[in-house]
């Protein structure tokens, strides 16, 4: 496919809202490397010693912010863009608040674009139950229902969602989602 002219991809949805696919689909089709917020956390809860649940990631992902400001998670991610080499540009999946977005438009300017992937709430529960991600997906409607809920208040995630500069509904198929990034980044360029 055709160019397309940002380096920074910025993908903010709430769980299960199609991230990982729409960041794969610009990773494959239009070359970029794929860096995944959580990877922070992951390395780091590895390093202590700790279980990989979604509350271990939020747990420490508060105590960074705390420690480094509520953008603590993305200032890793930048300097692993900085110390990158060759790469066409990159998708950042999983942006969780404004601070983010705001920390990255600092360093790349007019080079960032933030998507958000929206889907409603019941269709992202049924994603969720299909992939079982343990320690990460809910078994029960409710217990997803107040995980969103913890998302939202947590990292104030509906004002990253908000600012976002443009927003994908994801409630079709995946190829049809793969077909409405890929065709926005392009027309956009």
């Amino acid at each position: 496919m055709g160019g397309f002219g940002r380096k920074v991809v910025l993908i903010v949805g709430l769980p299960g809202s199609g991230k990982d696919a729409a960041a794969k689909a610009i990773e494959e089709e239009l070359g970029f490397k794929v860096l995944r917020m959580s990877d922070e956390l992951l390395d780091e809860l590895k390093r202590r010693g700790l279980p990989i649940t979604r509350e271990n990631m939020r747990k420490l992902g508060m105590e960074l912010r705390g420690e480094m400001g509520p953008s603590a998670i993305a200032k890793l991610v930048i300097r692993r863009i900085e110390g990158s080499n060759g790469e066409k540009g990159f998708v950042v999946n999983g942006i969780r608040n404004l601070e983010e977005i705001e920390e990255f438009e600092r360093k790349f300017g007019d080079d960032v674009v933030t998507i958000a992937i929206l889907a409603s709430k019941n269709l992202r529960f049924l994603r969720q139950l299909k992939r079982r991600r343990v320690g990460f997906d809910k078994e029960s409607y409710e217990e997803f229902l107040v995980e969103d809920r913890e998302e939202i208040r947590t990292f104030h995630l509906g004002d990253a969602i908000a600012a976002a500069d443009y927003f994908i509904l994801n409630e079709g198929s995946l190829e049809d989602l793969r077909w409405r990034v890929v065709t926005l980044l392009l027309t956009i360029s």
